[in-house]
Protein backbone atom coordinates (compact mmCIF):
# COMPACT_ATOMS: atom_id res chain seq x y z
CA UNK A 1 0.00 0.00 0.00
CA UNK A 2 2.72 2.54 0.44
CA UNK A 3 4.03 2.04 -2.79
CA UNK A 4 1.21 3.62 -3.82
CA UNK A 5 1.38 6.32 -1.54
CA UNK A 6 3.36 8.80 -3.76
CA UNK A 7 1.62 8.33 -6.93
CA UNK A 8 -2.19 8.71 -5.40
CA UNK A 9 -0.86 12.02 -3.97
CA UNK A 10 0.44 12.72 -7.75
CA UNK A 11 -2.98 12.12 -9.32
CA UNK A 12 -4.93 14.18 -6.73
CA UNK A 13 -2.78 17.26 -7.89
CA UNK A 14 -4.14 16.28 -11.10
CA UNK A 15 -7.58 16.15 -10.54
CA UNK A 16 -7.48 19.55 -8.56
CA UNK A 17 -5.85 21.33 -11.65
CA UNK A 18 -7.85 19.25 -14.46
CA UNK A 19 -11.25 20.83 -12.04
CA UNK A 20 -10.05 24.10 -12.01
CA UNK A 21 -9.08 24.57 -15.68
CA UNK A 22 -12.37 23.18 -16.39
CA UNK A 23 -14.18 25.79 -14.09
CA UNK A 24 -12.27 28.28 -15.82
CA UNK A 25 -12.53 27.12 -19.86
CA UNK A 26 -16.42 26.78 -18.92
CA UNK A 27 -16.61 30.46 -17.54
CA UNK A 28 -13.70 32.37 -19.23
CA UNK A 29 -16.62 33.40 -21.86
CA UNK A 30 -19.50 34.29 -19.61
CA UNK A 31 -18.20 34.94 -16.02
CA UNK A 32 -17.84 38.83 -15.43
CA UNK A 33 -15.10 38.02 -12.21
CA UNK A 34 -12.78 36.21 -15.25
CA UNK A 35 -13.81 39.08 -17.50
CA UNK A 36 -12.93 41.85 -14.24
CA UNK A 37 -9.76 40.40 -13.56
CA UNK A 38 -8.91 39.86 -17.59
CA UNK A 39 -9.39 43.31 -17.78
CA UNK A 40 -7.46 44.68 -14.64
CA UNK A 41 -4.28 42.63 -14.74
CA UNK A 42 -3.96 43.44 -18.73
CA UNK A 43 -4.47 47.10 -17.82
CA UNK A 44 -2.15 46.46 -15.13
CA UNK A 45 0.85 44.46 -16.61
CA UNK A 46 0.27 46.72 -20.43
CA UNK A 47 0.96 50.12 -17.90
CA UNK A 48 4.45 48.86 -17.46
CA UNK A 49 5.24 48.80 -21.14
CA UNK A 50 8.46 50.80 -22.06
CA UNK A 51 11.10 50.46 -24.73
CA UNK A 52 13.51 48.34 -23.07
CA UNK A 53 10.93 46.15 -21.59
CA UNK A 54 9.41 45.71 -24.66
CA UNK A 55 12.73 44.11 -25.86
CA UNK A 56 12.79 41.80 -22.63
CA UNK A 57 9.33 40.56 -23.41
CA UNK A 58 9.96 39.66 -26.28
CA UNK A 59 12.82 38.09 -26.49
CA UNK A 60 11.09 36.23 -22.98
CA UNK A 61 7.84 35.59 -25.54
CA UNK A 62 10.01 33.92 -28.37
CA UNK A 63 12.00 32.14 -25.78
CA UNK A 64 8.24 30.20 -24.98
CA UNK A 65 7.55 30.15 -28.97
CA UNK A 66 7.99 26.88 -31.06
CA UNK A 67 11.75 27.64 -32.22
CA UNK A 68 12.38 28.31 -28.73
CA UNK A 69 11.00 25.72 -26.99
CA UNK A 70 12.57 23.06 -29.73
CA UNK A 71 15.83 24.64 -29.50
CA UNK A 72 16.41 24.98 -25.40
CA UNK A 73 14.10 21.60 -25.33
CA UNK A 74 16.91 19.78 -27.65
CA UNK A 75 19.79 21.51 -25.62
CA UNK A 76 18.13 19.80 -22.41
CA UNK A 77 17.75 16.78 -24.31
CA UNK A 78 21.10 16.56 -25.48
CA UNK A 79 22.93 17.27 -22.32
CA UNK A 80 20.99 14.50 -20.53
CA UNK A 81 22.28 11.97 -23.52
CA UNK A 82 25.53 13.14 -22.87
CA UNK A 83 25.55 12.71 -19.41
CA UNK A 84 24.23 8.81 -19.30
CA UNK A 85 20.44 10.41 -18.26
CA UNK A 86 18.26 8.21 -21.00
CA UNK A 87 15.25 8.07 -19.52
CA UNK A 88 15.06 11.74 -18.03
CA UNK A 89 16.07 12.72 -21.56
CA UNK A 90 13.08 10.61 -22.81
CA UNK A 91 10.78 12.16 -20.03
CA UNK A 92 11.75 15.34 -20.75
CA UNK A 93 10.94 14.96 -24.33
CA UNK A 94 7.83 13.80 -23.64
CA UNK A 95 6.67 15.93 -21.11
CA UNK A 96 7.33 18.98 -23.64
CA UNK A 97 5.81 17.67 -26.70
CA UNK A 98 2.61 15.98 -25.32
CA UNK A 99 2.31 19.28 -23.34
CA UNK A 100 2.87 21.29 -26.45
CA UNK A 101 0.37 18.74 -28.33
CA UNK A 102 -2.44 19.23 -25.64
CA UNK A 103 -2.27 22.84 -25.44
CA UNK A 104 -2.85 23.57 -28.86
CA UNK A 105 -5.12 20.45 -29.42
CA UNK A 106 -7.56 22.22 -27.13
CA UNK A 107 -7.04 25.64 -29.21
CA UNK A 108 -10.21 24.42 -31.78
CA UNK A 109 -12.28 23.33 -29.24
CA UNK A 110 -12.26 26.24 -26.92
CA UNK A 111 -12.29 29.20 -30.03
CA UNK A 112 -11.59 32.17 -27.66
CA UNK A 113 -11.13 35.61 -28.97
CA UNK A 114 -7.59 36.96 -28.71
CA UNK A 115 -6.85 40.41 -26.85
CA UNK A 116 -8.16 43.60 -29.76
CA UNK A 117 -5.32 44.44 -32.21
CA UNK A 118 -4.69 48.09 -31.31
CA UNK A 119 -3.32 45.96 -28.07
CA UNK A 120 -0.53 44.02 -29.44
CA UNK A 121 2.93 44.59 -29.95
CA UNK A 122 3.97 41.44 -31.75
CA UNK A 123 2.31 39.67 -34.43
CA UNK A 124 -1.50 38.24 -33.44
CA UNK A 125 -2.13 34.72 -33.91
CA UNK A 126 -4.61 33.31 -36.01
CA UNK A 127 -5.34 30.81 -33.57
CA UNK A 128 -7.85 30.76 -30.56
CA UNK A 129 -6.21 32.52 -27.37
CA UNK A 130 -7.47 30.15 -24.90
CA UNK A 131 -4.99 28.22 -23.57
CA UNK A 132 -1.47 30.10 -23.95
CA UNK A 133 0.68 27.49 -25.75
CA UNK A 134 3.83 29.46 -25.29
CA UNK A 135 2.47 29.24 -21.13
CA UNK A 136 1.89 25.87 -21.36
CA UNK A 137 5.20 24.90 -23.10
CA UNK A 138 7.89 26.59 -21.27
CA UNK A 139 6.39 25.15 -18.21
CA UNK A 140 6.82 22.18 -19.42
CA UNK A 141 10.17 22.42 -20.27
CA UNK A 142 10.99 24.04 -17.17
CA UNK A 143 9.86 21.50 -14.71
CA UNK A 144 11.91 18.78 -16.95
CA UNK A 145 14.68 20.70 -16.26
CA UNK A 146 14.19 21.31 -12.70
CA UNK A 147 12.87 17.11 -12.49
CA UNK A 148 16.40 16.14 -13.92
CA UNK A 149 18.44 18.49 -11.74
CA UNK A 150 16.56 17.40 -8.42
CA UNK A 151 17.27 13.95 -9.67
CA UNK A 152 21.12 14.28 -9.80
CA UNK A 153 22.50 13.28 -6.60
CA UNK A 154 25.70 14.84 -8.54
CA UNK A 155 24.49 18.28 -9.10
CA UNK A 156 25.45 20.56 -5.66
CA UNK A 157 22.51 21.94 -4.04
CA UNK A 158 23.36 25.88 -4.71
CA UNK A 159 23.47 24.87 -8.32
CA UNK A 160 19.95 23.01 -8.11
CA UNK A 161 18.67 26.44 -5.83
CA UNK A 162 19.92 28.73 -9.01
CA UNK A 163 18.18 25.79 -11.74
CA UNK A 164 14.94 26.19 -10.00
CA UNK A 165 14.98 29.87 -9.56
CA UNK A 166 16.22 30.63 -13.00
CA UNK A 167 13.67 28.12 -14.49
CA UNK A 168 10.51 29.68 -12.22
CA UNK A 169 11.39 33.67 -13.63
CA UNK A 170 11.41 31.70 -16.82
CA UNK A 171 8.10 30.41 -16.66
CA UNK A 172 7.19 33.65 -15.85
CA UNK A 173 8.46 36.07 -17.86
CA UNK A 174 6.46 33.87 -20.71
CA UNK A 175 3.33 34.32 -19.46
CA UNK A 176 3.55 37.74 -18.43
CA UNK A 177 5.39 38.46 -21.77
CA UNK A 178 1.79 37.33 -23.73
CA UNK A 179 -0.16 39.68 -21.24
CA UNK A 180 2.18 42.32 -22.16
CA UNK A 181 2.24 42.13 -26.01
CA UNK A 182 -1.07 42.02 -25.88
CA UNK A 183 -1.66 38.24 -27.80
CA UNK A 184 -3.39 36.64 -24.82
CA UNK A 185 -5.85 37.34 -21.59
CA UNK A 186 -4.51 36.84 -18.40
CA UNK A 187 -7.02 33.73 -17.34
CA UNK A 188 -5.50 32.05 -20.74
CA UNK A 189 -2.09 32.22 -19.17
CA UNK A 190 -4.11 30.73 -15.85
CA UNK A 191 -5.62 28.20 -17.60
CA UNK A 192 -2.38 26.90 -19.33
CA UNK A 193 -0.40 26.86 -15.58
CA UNK A 194 -3.46 24.63 -14.16
CA UNK A 195 -3.37 22.53 -17.50
CA UNK A 196 0.26 21.88 -17.40
CA UNK A 197 0.38 21.11 -13.58
CA UNK A 198 -2.25 18.41 -14.32
CA UNK A 199 -0.12 17.24 -17.44
CA UNK A 200 3.17 17.21 -15.68
CA UNK A 201 2.07 15.86 -12.32
CA UNK A 202 0.01 13.28 -14.52
CA UNK A 203 3.11 12.32 -16.45
CA UNK A 204 5.30 12.17 -12.92
CA UNK A 205 3.02 9.74 -11.31
CA UNK A 206 2.60 7.84 -13.97
CA UNK A 207 6.53 7.45 -14.41
CA UNK A 208 6.61 6.27 -10.86
CA UNK A 209 3.94 3.57 -11.19
CA UNK A 210 6.38 1.94 -14.02
CA UNK A 211 9.41 2.19 -12.42
CA UNK A 212 7.92 1.09 -8.73
CA UNK A 213 6.31 -2.01 -10.91
CA UNK A 214 9.53 -2.69 -13.04
CA UNK A 215 11.48 -2.76 -9.64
Amino acid sequence: MQRWVAPASVFLIVGASLYAFYELAEDVETSTAVARFDEFVTDRVQRLRRPWLDLIMKVATYAGGTIGITVLTFILVFILIDLGKVSEARFSAVLVIGGTILANGLKPMLRRVRPTETATLIGKPSSSSFPSGHSMASMCLALAAIEAVIASPAVLPWIKIAVIVTCMIYVLLVGVSRIYLGVHWPSDVVASWLLGTAWIAGTTGLTLIILQDSV
